[in-house]
């Protein structure tokens, strides 16, 4: 019992952790690539363009 008990727990505590890193990967907002033409007409309301 004890032993399917502490399967359980790192099974939980494996999922909450995947679940975390499917939320926020931790790297922020990225830039697209240099290679990336931006479009001016999508461009965010204060971007400055």
């Amino acid at each position: 019992m004890t032993f399917l008990l502490i399967l359980t727990v790192i099974a939980v505590a494996l999922a909450a952790r995947t679940i975390d890193l499917l939320l926020h990967d931790g790297r922020g907002p990225a830039a697209p690539p240099s290679s990336h033409f931006q479009d001016p007409r999508f461009a965010a309301p204060g971007a400055g363009r």
